[in-house]
């Protein structure tokens, strides 16, 4: 039976690096630029040689990308690598971290509209701490909404959600086939899926200037991906969350404070 809603993310792979191999993938992501052989061996004072070892191995795992700079007069030009979107993906202590947040709200807060909008609003500092590190990930310099959702999937790239991006008409959709805290969000959705939200309507009001109201998610509710939705006029209010039927919580697929 298929199951509803998106995959776990993808971060057994870094888990299982060697410690000088981690290094160098910590400083890819780190740096955020392409980075050529030489300046990561004299970054970490290592051998080129074995600094190449590192990359390419990266590379061939998934978790760096190669690419050749421009020629530049004769000879063969320079490879540069840069880190892969599965690189960034959630570690443990990021999953631990999430637990006890949504542990405290939930005890804190009573179940109802009070509990989702303040996920809601976490989410939305989320998103304004996500826009404060992004780094050489520049926000667009158009602030219309299409600049806005590319640029919100490139973060979310960074983030571990590897979305896919679809477009009919005025109306932008987000698939999401993966999840960096997938057990928690089963358990709570209510709390996690908020935050996802909140998260995704700051960076896009900060960057695109667009309505919180055009901005809807739905969770667990197709099989394989959530499904992040920027519509051109429609404004759903506040709670603009759907909530699939999800193995730990078999509420049916309705908005919330319907």
């Amino acid at each position: 039976m298929l199951k509803l809603g998106p995959r776990p993310s993808r971060a057994d792979a870094r888990a299982h690096l060697s410690t000088p191999r981690r290094a160098v993938l910590d400083l890819l992501v780190e740096e955020q630029e392409p980075m050529t052989v030489a300046q990561v061996a004299q970054t970490l004072d290592q051998h080129p040689n074995t600094v190449r070892e590192h990359l390419e191995a990266l590379a061939h795992a998934g978790l760096a990308q190669r690419d050749r700079l421009a020629p530049v007069g004769r000879g063969r030009p320079a490879s540069v690598y840069t880190y892969a979107p599965e690189a960034s993906f959630t570690s443990p202590e990021y999953a631990v971290l999430a637990q006890v947040i949504v542990g405290y709200l939930t005890q804190v807060l009573p179940d109802g509209p009070v509990l989702r909008q303040h996920s809601r609003e976490a989410g939305r500092h989320w998103g304004r701490a996500i826009l404060e590190r992004a780094g050489s990930e520049r926000p667009p310099e158009s602030r219309g909404t299409g600049a806005a959702v590319a640029y919100l999937r490139r973060l979310l790239e960074r983030t571990g959600f590897a979305p896919e991006a679809t477009r009919e008409g005025t109306d932008h959709t987000l698939r999401l086939p993966r999840c960096p805290v997938l057990e928690l969000a089963k358990d709570r959705p209510e709390v996690v899926c908020s935050a996802h939200l909140g998260m995704a309507r700051e960076i896009l009001e900060t960057t695109g200037g667009v309505e919180p109201g055009r901005v809807t998610l739905e969770a667990f509710t197709e099989p394989g991906a959530c499904l992040l939705h920027v519509r051109a006029g429609a404004q759903t209010g506040e709670e603009g969350l759907v909530v699939g039927p999800v193995e730990n919580a078999p509420a049916p697929a309705v908005p919330y404070g319907a």
